[in-house]
Parts: C-alpha cells; sequence; structure tokens
C-alpha cells in the first residue's frame, strides 16, 4: 500500500489531454490554404479545404477523448473497454480527409480515386501503428466467485464520484489545518479503492466502510463548506466539525489496516463506532 503510486486526477487529465496535441497542429496550413482560397475568391477550393480541416479538428477531438479513456483504462487493474471506439473512428476521419485532401491536389481526376484512397489508408494505418487503437477488451483479474465486474466497477465510480465531491468542497475551505486534514483522508480513501483492484475480493468487507465513511464525509464536508463559505466561524463548529474528522480519521486510519488483514468482526465494530459518531454529530 505504501509502495503504491497516488493516483493524481488532476495529472491524469493534463497527461491525456495534452496527448494527441499534433493532431491539432498538423492541419493549420490546410487553414491557411482555406483562407488564401477565400481571399481569392476560389469557392470550391474554400470549400474543399474548410471543409478537409474541420474534419481533422474533429477527428483530433475524437481522438483526445479516446486517449484519455485509455488512460483511465490503462491506469486501472479492473476496467471497462470503452463502449465506443473513439480513436478508430478518429482514424477514419482523419484518413477520410487525408485522402480528400490528395484528390484534390490531383483536381479530382478519375484516375487519381485509387492513390487517393491508398494514401488515406496509409494515413490510418500510420494513426493506428503510433497511436494505437481502442482497447476492446474487458480488465477483471482476480475476481472470485460471486464478485462480478460490474459490482466491483459501480463500486469504486460510486466511490470515486464521492471522494471528488469531497475534494471539491475542500477547495472551499480556507482553513488550513481541516483542509489538510480532508486530503489525508481522500489520499487513504483512494490506496483502499487501489486495494479493492489489487483483490476485489475485499469489495465485500469494504462496501459498507467507504459507504459509511464516503457518505458521512462529504455531507460534512460539503456542509461546512456551504454553510461557513465567507463568514466568521463560531469556535463551537469550528471544534464540532474537528471532532468529527478525528473520528473519521482515526478510525479509517485503523480499519485500513484490518481491512488488509481480513479482520471482519474488528471491522464491522469500529464501522458501527463511527456511525454512531457521525449520527450523534448529526452529520449523518
Amino acid at each position: 500500500m505504501a509502495s503504491a503510486t497516488r493516483y493524481d486526477p488532476t495529472l491524469h487529465a493534463v497527461r491525456y489531454g495534452i496527448k494527441g496535441i499534433l493532431l491539432f497542429l498538423l492541419p493549420l496550413p490546410i487553414l491557411i490554404t482555406a483562407l488564401a482560397s477565400l481571399m481569392h475568391g476560389a469557392v470550391m477550393d474554400t470549400l474543399v479545404t474548410g471543409g478537409v480541416f474541420a474534419t481533422y479538428m474533429l477527428g483530433a477531438t475524437i481522438a483526445r477523448h479516446g486517449f484519455k479513456l485509455q488512460g483511465e483504462y490503462e491506469r486501472r487493474k479492473i476496467a471497462r473497454a470503452p463502449s465506443t471506439p473513439y480513436k478508430t473512428i478518429a482514424a477514419l476521419f482523419i484518413s477520410v480527409a487525408t485522402g480528400t485532401l490528395d484528390w484534390w491536389t490531383s483536381n479530382f481526376a478519375l484516375s487519381a480515386i485509387l492513390p487517393s484512397v491508398l494514401v488515406g489508408a496509409a494515413t490510418f494505418l500510420g494513426f493506428a501503428l503510433y497511436y494505437g487503437l481502442d482497447p476492446r477488451k474487458d480488465k477483471a483479474t482476480g475476481l472470485s466467485l460471486g464478485v462480478t465486474i460490474e459490482e466491483v466497477l459501480e463500486a469504486l465510480d460510486s466511490a470515486n464520484v464521492k471522494i471528488d465531491a469531497i475534494e471539491n468542497a475542500r477547495h472551499n475551505i480556507h482553513n488550513p489545518e481541516f483542509s489538510a486534514r480532508l486530503q489525508r483522508i481522500t489520499n487513504k480513501a483512494r490506496e483502499v479503492l487501489d486495494s479493492i483492484e489489487d483483490d476485489p475480493t475485499r469489495l465485500s468487507r469494504a462496501r459498507k466502510f467507504l459507504k459509511v465513511y464516503l457518505d458521512g464525509t462529504q455531507q460534512v464536508t460539503e456542509g461546512y463548506a456551504r454553510t461557513h463559505k465567507g463568514q466568521q466561524t463560531p469556535a463551537a463548529l469550528e471544534t464540532n466539525f474537528s471532532r468529527v474528522l478525528d473520528s473519521i480519521e482515526q478510525t479509517f486510519t485503523e480499519q485500513q489496516t484490518k481491512l488488509l488483514e481480513d479482520n471482519h468482526f474488528d471491522l464491522d465494530v469500529q464501522i458501527e463506532v463511527l456511525q454512531t459518531q457521525l449520527q450523534r454529530e448529526g452529520v449523518i
């Protein structure tokens, strides 16, 4: 657990948002050609080159979305293959645009159709070799009898949504101490999700714990951020919020270890203690 690479959603978005940027840069000369044709009043040339440029941009945009989905697929040990083959669709758009551009340079001669089709096919092949095509098989390792990939992914996706909500609320809390403690809590939560991906059999033991922990933390954090935004927080409320965070962080730290040790009894007992604490504080 300690040596696991921590997932940074911001870094992930930047990394796979940048990938494929070359696809947006390469068609720029076509845009210049389209503008020059427009200035010279060449309507047909403007329509063709403008359409080709737009097709390139559409293909590049679709490809970038495909890169992001593939990055998420590769990051996770258990993942569904993308339901829509975005990279393949992007490759088709780009290859059609390239073939059309090649045919246009031949003044749409009938004898140039086959060479242009070959140019488009070569473009598709080049895209596939350089960027690869979409994953087509689900990744599911370590699943045991009675645990399906759908159950695991649904639980992980739901937990990630709650963690993201806690992170968003944390950014609206201007108390550095509370912000740091919430970050530690969400980091631990992501480590538990990683451990479930490593061994999906842990899901049955972690499901209740994650629900109580994440639901309670999300509610109290969003409530605190919403109620005290831009206001002077009374000392009593600061103390109450701090006490709740203490309970959550301490309990989660203890149960993270017990979860990995397969200690069912201690885990359930501590979950009930945490749930009682959250109810007493009016969180859930």
